[in-house]
């Protein structure tokens, strides 16, 4: 019956109806994580520093990086050691190994006491150290591996970043391992515009372990150094990959959710930062809505 009314409505009558628009927003639900490092055994942390002319200016922040790291490094264990060579594979002149016993003073000086070399060979460098390991005794067989490379350089042996990548973890197939490049980047403001000053072949290394290199221009580096590696990286804070809508987010710590009060979001960031520093191996989740693209 009621149908029928609206039919004789709009065919006889001429009827119109009052119709309102109502606008919704189409939310959508967004997370971002991390997993918490977790306590080590035995790491193993070997430099590859470029020790040419251009480099020399380089050296104080190298050791003031590695400063750093050793102090992040001992709140994920003590059994911890650190060598330095140049990225000559015919002058490596080991400096090390450095351990907890060694003092800050040791990593600081470690670069300057690095013969001076002509050759950027960082990949055959660390290759060729590996390969005369009975003569260092460097490496150990139950530690995971950091490797570092530093340069304002291209990389000029003939080894490739896949190259050099796939021998790695065959080399240490039975521990992890991981790389971090400090170089000249296309966009560094030291560029000298010379294509073979940005470090192409390290770049493509860390593309490798999936992460950005450093800037060796910038002056900060050495701060982000432990951040710059899984195996050392000690994290409290969720970077938002998206903008949250007011009052969304709630976080999570191995599934169990944190007070309002456990955490802090900034806005200029776009960043929470947790009150505590998760246990070692936790995983940390924040959730929020957004509006949908």
């Amino acid at each position: 019956m009621v149908r029928l009314f609206y039919i004789f409505c709009f065919s006889i009558l001429g009827c119109q109806a009052d119709y309102s628009v109502v606008e919704k927003n189409i939310l959508e639900a967004v997370s971002d994580s991390f997993v918490q490092a977790n306590k080590m055994g035995a790491l193993d942390i070997l430099v590859v520093l470029d020790t040419s002319g251009s480099m020399s200016d380089n050296f104080e922040t190298v050791g003031e990086g590695m400063q750093s790291l050793k102090s992040d490094i001992e709140l994920l264990t003590d059994d911890y050691r650190f060598g330095f060579i140049t990225a000559d594979p015919d002058r490596l002149g080991l400096q090390g190994p450095y351990d907890r016993h060694s003092t800050d003073i040791d990593l600081l000086m470690a670069p300057s006491l690095l013969p001076p070399v002509g050759r950027e060979e960082g990949f055959a460098s660390a290759y060729m150290f590996a390969q005369q390991g009975a003569e260092y005794n460097f490496f150990r067989d139950e530690a995971d591996l950091l490797l570092f490379f530093i340069s304002d350089e291209e990389e000029q042996s003939a080894i490739s970043a896949q190259m050099f990548y796939d021998w790695l973890h065959q080399f240490k197939k039975d521990t992890r391992v991981d790389a971090v490049s400090i170089v000249t980047l296309e966009d560094s403001e030291c560029n000298t515009g010379w294509g073979d000053t940005v470090g192409y072949k390290y770049i493509e290394l860390s593309r490798l372990f999936h992460k950005s290199a450093l800037d060796i221009c910038d002056k900060e580096w050495s701060v982000w150094v432990s951040e710059s590696s899984f195996l050392t990286m000690l994290k409290d804070h969720v970077v938002l990959t998206r903008q949250p809508r007011d009052g969304s987010i709630k976080v999570y710590v191995d599934g169990e959710a944190l007070r309002d009060d456990g955490w802090t979001y900034s806005k200029n960031y776009n960043t929470v930062y947790l009150d505590e520093m998760p246990d070692y191996g936790s995983y940390v989740v924040a959730t929020y809505m957004v509006e949908e693209r």
